[in-house]
């Protein structure tokens, strides 16, 4: 696996959405984009961001950037006029294995911005840090992200009982998986 340290002014583009590094300059709008989905899906609920974690996770991405850590988290924004959507990450796990996750504010949701942002992710992933194989973790329930792993070329392959941790409760996961596209010859 290469070692993955890019610059932190990595960009990626479809023409509809861009993947960048978040900045400080996003927290007030990270923080206006948020719901209950959200923080539940990510564990924090009923609590609810403020400034400082968010700022705080800023600068934590930032500086997995900086130091080749195990984390690539990218701001999702519009192409057309760079209004943050969302945010998507990268988790190194293994040798040639890495997870990802993503998120959409509710605003902007039902646009396809989220399987767009997958895709550039996972070409990211195979393209830049010699990963082979991303693997995504849905809510068994959540018919949205389910659409959304499998039109980003994403694969169901199990049903995980009790695999989600949310607050105190646990729920049923869905492991998607995408390997790397070999070349023919």
């Amino acid at each position: 696996m290469q070692s993955g340290r890019l610059e932190f002014t990595t960009r990626l583009t479809d023409g509809v959405v861009v993947l960048d590094c978040f900045t400080l300059n996003d927290v007030d709008a990270h923080l206006a984009g948020e719901d209950e989905e959200q923080a539940r899906r990510f564990g924090w609920y009923p609590k609810r961001s403020t400034v400082e974690t968010v700022t705080a996770a800023i600068l934590r991405w930032q500086d997995d950037w900086r130091s080749g850590g195990e984390t690539r988290a990218f701001a999702v924004r519009e192409a057309s006029g760079g209004t943050l959507v969302g945010g998507c990450e990268i988790r190194l796990k293994g040798d040639s294995v890495a997870h990802a996750s993503y998120w959409i504010f509710p605003l902007f949701r039902r646009r396809g911005l989220a399987t767009r942002a997958v895709r550039l992710l996972c070409d990211f992933a195979f393209g830049n840090l010699g990963i082979e194989r991303v693997e995504l973790y849905v809510e068994r329930d959540n018919a949205a992200s389910r659409g959304v792993a499998r039109r980003a070329g994403f694969t169901e392959e199990a049903v995980l009982p009790g695999h989600g941790e949310f607050g105190d409760e646990r729920r049923d996961m869905v492991l998607f998986g995408r390997q790397v596209r070999q070349l023919p010859g």
